[in-house]
C-alpha cells in the first residue's frame, strides 16, 4: 500500500484502502487488517497521519 494511494471512506461496509467488501463494519474491519498486510499499512500509516491532529494518542 502506498502512503499516497487514495482511500475512499465513505462506505463503512468496504475496506477504504482496497475496496474489498466486510463481514461487518467495524469488527469486519479489524479482521480485514489482520488478513490484509497492505491494507493494515495504508491502516497505520494514515492512523500516523491524523494522530497528531488528536490530544493524546488514539487508542483505536
Amino acid at each position: 500500500m502506498s502512503a499516497n494511494a487514495a482511500t475512499n471512506w465513505s462506505d463503512p461496509g468496504t475496506c477504504p484502502f482496497c475496496g474489498s467488501a466486510l463481514a461487518t463494519p467495524g469488527a469486519g474491519f479489524v479482521d480485514h487488517l489482520a488478513e490484509s498486510p497492505d491494507c493494515a499499512s495504508g491502516f497505520e500509516i494514515w492512523r500516523e497521519n491524523v494522530a497528531g491532529d488528536l490530544a493524546g494518542e488514539w487508542s483505536g
